[in-house]
């Protein structure tokens, strides 16, 4: 851990790239995908809904709010969003897991209804850290530096502040529009939720840089 390979960054550099494609010789870290049960857990704490109950028996429900170890494993009732980001294979020995990279993992970010509920979570915590008296801009600013420290670690850079803007801005508008229609719940609330989900749904939140 101490050598220089190890200590290497991420960093793309295009110069090295050209000389050695593959990495082949540690010129940088490759960044690596997080586990199933990091991803899941690592949700779960951002969304501050987290239980860090230690120790006691494990369960199948996926609705648990405990870190994903104490997921119980039967063969016949395997735990969906663990097997998409493959968790190790229940049937047999595994001495290393495999890291893919498949349609469904996006898929399950997108319409899975606990990562909704985690990014309602989110969003509730993000919105209610602010002031009354700031004006709805100053407010969504703040929420979209918030959500990218919370879910990434650092703040969003001005282009990425203000492309989240407007989509917010065009989410909000068009829950807006469909509250005319029917009972919708609050437009800023439901728009904010799905900045949440997409905060989870970057590759930046899924992998160790």
């Amino acid at each position: 851990m101490q050598t220089a390979a190890y200590q290497q960054s991420s960093e793309f550099r295009k110069e090295a790239a050209g000389i050695d494609p593959t990495n082949k010789w540690v010129w940088r870290s490759q960044p690596r995908r997080l586990e199933a049960e990091a991803i899941r857990d690592s949700m779960l704490a951002v969304s501050g809904v987290l239980d860090p109950k230690l120790y006691g028996p494990g369960t199948l429900d996926e609705n648990m709010k405990r870190r994903s170890i104490y997921f119980m494993i039967k063969r016949s009732r395997l735990i969906p969003m663990m097997q998409i980001f493959d968790s190790p294979e229940p049937l047999v020995s595994v001495g290393n897991r495999p890291q893919t990279t498949i349609a469904p993992q996006a898929l399950l970010f997108m319409n899975n209804p606990n990562v909704r509920d985690y990014a309602l979570q989110l969003a509730l915590r993000l919105i209610t850290s602010e002031k009354n008296g700031n004006s709805r801009e100053e407010i969504l600013n703040n929420v979209i530096n918030k959500g990218y420290f919370a879910a990434v670690g650092r703040l969003a850079s001005p282009l990425e502040r203000q492309r989240n803007l407007d989509f917010i801005k065009q989410q909000i508008a068009s829950y807006e529009n469909e509250t005319k229609k029917t009972d919708q719940p609050d437009a800023v609330q439901s728009a904010l939720i799905d900045f949440c989900q997409v905060l989870f749904c970057l590759n930046e939140f899924v992998y160790l840089d």
